[in-house]
């Protein structure tokens, strides 16, 4: 009996120790990329400049991705099953290998019914963006004020929407609130550019080339971890699949209170590396560059001449308001760059300076959002040009490409000019729906 309870402490023991060990540190999880958790309020929450005096907030542009979700098709879960199924049929797979397999199973029959659906956790995110949202900015989220909200028709983005949404009315009931997720919107909500796409896929495999294979792991090693036998790992485990597959187990288990993510089967070097391949793949396809003659950003084009004619709607409106958008990470990176927040629409043609100077997950993590908030003097009659704003990428104050009139207040009227003039020959204006015949 001793024995018995002695072997039970021992696995008990074991587990907890397995357990910790893949439980990622921060810098781990942020190479995950479009993958990593929104980081608020795990980080201390941005210190924000108080407004310049005579001055208050009464509007918001806003863009925002949904929340943490799970992964997009059900290939993802199964992947890693099937790859280590012909090692757990000819006994080949290591402790590690057995306990890993079982954990997939798991998963995998967790997941099923929530291809892409948001998760929990996006949207306990979503809620408390809302309340930060309000305590920020109470001027625009009290008394008459209206909101305008618009989502595609993607469920986790219309599901995002709407815990802002209810947040929103717990704080003040009197609001007016309009809410819709339609395919109309996807336009300018999610636009994909078959143009811009076509110069990323025309220049990838050879501008990623010599990252690629700087940044290539011994595949074989890895899958030593959990197939005990190298001559079958050589013959019978796509090897690359395998650590591909788990890394986007292991990236988008933050995205859930209750996966266990398994960090313990990579190295730091080698999540790092991945990280910079998979960051210089997305500035390739969505940062300013001239290798795409800079197409990537003007695929929100529409977005941004939306975003303008909204605003303009509203400048001069007494009435507190906020245009609230929802979509996904391929619209609100490139808009990031096209708006040049933080100095990010730079152009960069040198893709090994991306490391210093350009990263993804500082932009784009799950629940990532644009707050444009606009202010007007108080007291007294005003003009358009007296309107400033200021902007937060994730809860934080950036800079814009004008000069600023006040730490991070600029004019609004400079901004307008100046993204105006970046809207191209069709002034980013929609093409017009031809009738139906």
């Amino acid at each position: 009996m001793t024995t018995r309870l002695l072997s039970l402490c021992i696995i008990a023991i074991a587990s907890v120790l397995s357990a910790g060990a893949a439980q990622p540190v921060v810098a781990n999880r942020q190479t995950a990329g479009n993958y990593y958790a929104y980081p608020y309020p795990e980080k201390p929450l941005p210190v924000l400049t108080p407004a310049p005096g005579g001055y208050e907030p009464y509007h918001m542009e806003h863009y925002g991705r949904h929340g943490s979700r799970w992964h997009i098709g059900e290939w993802v879960y199964r992947e890693p099953i099937n790859l280590l199924r012909s090692a757990e049929r000819n006994g080949k797979l290591t402790p590690r290998g057995k306990e890993l397999l079982a954990q997939m199973r798991k998963i995998e029959m967790d997941s099923r019914g929530r291809d892409g659906e948001l998760t929990q956790l996006g949207a306990v995110q979503h809620r408390g963006i809302a309340r930060r949202m309000t305590a920020n900015f109470p001027e625009i989220f009290g008394a008459d004020a209206r909101i305008d909200a618009r989502s595609t028709d993607v469920v986790r983005c219309i599901l995002s929407m709407d815990n802002e949404l209810q947040e929103f009315k717990a704080f003040n009931p009197r609001l007016e609130v309009t809410s819709d997720g339609s395919k109309s919107a996807v336009c300018y909500l999610n636009f994909h550019d078959n143009v811009a796409a076509g110069k990323y896929e025309a220049v990838k495999k050879k501008s990623l080339e010599s990252i690629a294979g700087a940044t290539r792991p011994d595949y074989a090693a890895f899958a030593s971890q959990l197939v005990d036998d190298p001559v079958f790992v050589a013959d019978s485990i796509d090897a690359k699949a395998l650590f591909e597959s788990m890394f986007r187990i292991a990236a988008n288990a933050q995205s859930h209170y209750d996966q266990v993510a398994p960090y313990d089967l990579f190295t730091d070097s080698q999540l790092h590396n991945k990280w910079v391949y998979d960051n210089a793949d997305w500035f390739l396809r969505f940062g300013n560059t001239a290798l795409t003659e800079g197409a990537g950003p003007m695929t929100q084009r529409y977005l941004l001449r939306n975003w303008i004619e909204s605003a303009d709607t509203a400048v001069m409106n007494a009435r507190p308001s906020a245009n609230m958008r929802f979509g996904h990470e391929v619209a609100l990176l490139p808009f990031v760059v096209l708006l040049d927040l933080d100095g990010l629409g730079r152009e960069i043609n040198d893709l090994s300076r991306l490391e210093n100077e350009w990263r993804n997950y500082e932009i784009f993590p799950m629940a990532s959002n644009i707050q444009m908030i606009f202010y007007r003097p108080t007291g007294r009659e005003y003009t358009p040009g007296d309107v400033l704003v200021k902007v937060l990428l994730n809860e934080r104050e950036v800079t814009l490409p004008a000069t600023p009139v006040d730490g991070p207040y600029y004019r609004w009227s400079d901004l307008r000019d100046l993204y105006l003039s970046r809207l191209g020959s069709d002034g980013g204006k929609l093409p017009e729906q031809q009738p139906y015949y």
